[in-house]
């Protein structure tokens, strides 16, 4: 009797059963370490850039003045106790600086005070003859004369400034009018200058109008949540209606002008603007060929939305379960704000590691914009060069490394809303962590750090070259050698062509990789894996991807452009209505007779601060805040929407839509491209 192997499987059956079940996505797979080589390469590159760091700094060849002899005032030999740099004053008038003349002093001298300021360097050299050789000897000499001292005050603890009326207005706290002179320009500048300062001084009135923003960019969400489709469908109708419109009545007057009369120029009003060689008459064909390719793009959106309208309601849909997330986990709205706060930490670090470095090369001083004594050049060694590099590098990849975390704990939240049973908001989120963003970032963090730092270098690298093509474009404009004028241009063509594709690398990068975090979030796979089915998901429904980022992208310009409009225009109108003017005084007699004093008394200051404020300038300033926090909401919007959007797509790879519910139009997605329904437990039929 034949004997079966022992490693064989009992029948090709259960082979295909154990593939099938290796390539189920039925919800998010258990956590697993992934590229743990990377995680170690991420932390031993760190401790080295670190160690590159340890020494003791000096900053004071950084931050203190260097004289004409190229000493640095109290640190050089000979200027240990001289720490000011003081400028003299030009010999011609006594008062004008001579901004190449700079000494180090013991202290910032007074009116009258004698000071000994250079002269003229003579320089002189002499040849001695010594048998084959010649001994070249150069010689320089300078005098140092005295010379009465201008008037002088301490700027920044180092240097000695002259005293001016505007410094001294600035620092009594006096009026400018009259100080810097009169003009327009002038009484605007102090104008705006004044106006300001009185905003800053209303901090009740700031408080209420970032409430107001805040409450905007809420309501504009619930409005997304339940009426995106028909936000959609009446901006396409209401764009094509509108350009057909103006396309119909430009070609109509091109054509026929004196059906628009009163509208556009007559025959007689043409012919002078043709005399005056401001029209010619090729201008009605070419505006005519205009208005009829105006009418035939608005034809083609038409039928293209026709065409796609089955796409257009999942990315609409993309975008209410986005919402929906959003307010089931606000916390979600923090991971942005994290992220930007990262970058600008790390951004400091990265100029705090600088100037460490720095401070250990040799220092020469140089003159700039006419300036000697304050800028400084630096000799660098190659170890010196290595270093700025690894430390620029390092910040670039943490803040990348910071930002991935941030998608990964976006998109593992995501995901966990997706698979969460329930048809309703509240019933997904009883399923639901309480802090969904701290989780991701902890499971970002224990088990997946190694694939961040994976797809976080790429991107780190890739901005490290373009900063370094901009350092060298910026090196080539300085070079003003005429002869090489033609090389200098063909380079920085090349540079800027250089930097484009650099650019559009750097984008498609981003795009990809976030979707891979998306993949590592609901399958623990590698990074490499992760990026390589994302590819795949998204180049086999491109269409849709596409058709979803023209969505977020117009309802993110465009919600944060009439958010803006309307808070800005909320805020005048309040500050300056009669009628909401009269609601306030009685609402503060109400809460004054209701025994709320402290609450009548809040209201009474922030109607002064109303009225002495301006009403433009606080609608600007309301249109502003509710920008920035529009866009930093809409932001998180559209990225939850790509992760809802490439979970639905991921769930429905291995041809059966797992979730537990789902909008329609994913469905009709679902059984357009014959994907069956919900996967039914093993045994039953």
């Amino acid at each position: 009797m034949p004997t079966r192997p022992r490693n064989a499987s009992p029948n090709p059956a259960a082979r295909k059963g154990a593939r099938d079940e290796a390539q189920r996505t039925d919800g998010v797979a258990p956590r697993q370490c992934t590229d743990v080589g990377c995680c170690l390469c991420f932390v031993l590159f760190l401790a080295l850039t670190l160690q590159g760091l340890l020494g003791p700094p000096d900053f004071q060849k950084l931050s203190r003045g260097i004289d004409h002899r190229g000493r640095i005032c109290g640190w050089s030999p000979g200027a240990e106790e001289q720490s000011f740099l003081y400028w003299c004053v030009a010999r011609t008038d006594g008062v004008t600086l001579n901004l190449t003349s700079a000494i180090c002093m013991n202290e910032c001298p007074q009116e009258g005070t004698t000071v000994l300021c250079p002269g003229n360097l003579d320089i002189s050299e002499t040849e001695e003859v010594r048998g084959a050789s010649i001994l070249l000897v150069r010689t320089e000499k300078q005098l140092l004369s005295p010379q009465k001292a201008a008037a002088t005050k301490t700027w920044i603890d180092r240097y000695c400034v002259p005293t001016v009326q505007i410094g001294d207005a600035l620092l009594a706290g006096t009026p400018l009018m009259g100080k810097v002179g009169s003009g327009a320009v002038t009484e605007g500048f102090l104008s705006v200058f004044d106006q300001l300062s009185s905003l800053a001084a209303a901090p009740r009135l700031l408080t209420a109008a970032a409430v107001c923003t805040l409450v905007l960019s809420l309501g504009y969400l619930l409005c997304l949540r339940f009426f995106a489709l028909l936000f959609l469908r009446l901006a396409v109708l209401g764009s094509v209606l509108v350009c057909s419109i103006l396309c119909a009545g430009l070609a109509v007057a091109m054509t026929s002008p004196r059906w628009m009369d009163g509208f556009m120029p007559g025959e007689g009003q043409w012919a002078f603007l043709v005399s005056s060689g401001l029209a010619g008459p090729w201008v009605r064909a070419i505006a005519a060929a205009a208005a009829t390719a105006g009418l035939l793009l608005a034809g083609a959106l038409l039928a293209g939305c026709l065409c796609a309208r089955r796409s257009m309601d999942v990315a609409a849909d993309c975008i209410r379960e986005s919402c929906a997330v959003m307010l089931a986990m606000p916390s979600l709205v923090l991971l942005p704000l994290l992220d930007a706060v990262c970058s600008q930490l790390l951004w400091l670090l990265l100029l705090l590691g600088l100037a460490l470095l720095l401070s250990k090369a040799e220092v020469q001083g140089m003159a700039l914009l006419g300036v000697e004594g304050v800028f400084r050049r630096f000799n660098l060694t190659a170890v010196d060069c290595l270093r700025i590099v690894s430390l620029a590098f390092s910040c670039f990849w943490i803040q990348e490394v910071v930002g991935a975390a941030c998608m990964f704990a976006t998109a593992h939240s995501v995901a966990k809303w997706y698979f969460a049973p329930g048809k309703r908001l509240l019933q997904k989120a009883r399923h639901l962590p309480l802090a969904p963003a701290l989780q991701g970032l902890a499971v970002a963090g224990i088990w997946h750090l190694g694939s961040l730092a994976r797809g976080a270098f790429a991107l780190a690298l890739l901005r490290l070259v373009r900063w370094a093509l901009w350092l060298m474009h910026l090196a080539l404009r300085q070079d003003e050698e005429k002869g090489k004028q033609k090389r200098r241009c063909c380079c920085r063509c090349f540079m800027v062509f250089c930097d484009a594709f650099l650019a559009t690398l750097q984008a498609l990068t981003e795009f990809l990789s976030s979707h891979a975090y998306v993949d590592i979030a609901l399958s623990s796979n590698s990074y490499a894996a992760a990026a390589a089915k994302a590819f795949n998901i998204l180049g086999s429904h491109a269409g849709l991807v596409s058709v979803l980022s023209l969505v977020a992208c117009f309802l993110r310009v465009a919600g944060s452009l009439l958010l803006a409009a309307m808070a800005g225009c909320a805020a005048c109108m309040l500050t300056r209505h009669p009628i909401w003017l009269e609601a306030g005084a009685e609402l503060t007699r109400q809460l004054q007779a209701s025994g709320l004093p402290f609450w009548a008394q809040q209201l009474t200051e922030l109607r002064a601060e109303g009225q002495a404020v301006s009403s433009e300038l606080l609608g600007v300033a309301t249109a502003l805040m509710m920008l920035l926090a529009s866009r930093a909401m809409l932001f998180t919007v559209e990225g939850t929407a790509f992760t809802v959007l490439y979970c639905l797509l991921w769930d429905s790879s291995d041809g059966v839509l797992d979730a537990s519910h789902v909008p329609e139009s994913f469905w009709q997605f679902a059984r357009e491209h014959g994907i069956a329904g919900r996967r039914r437990p093993e045994g039953k039929i």
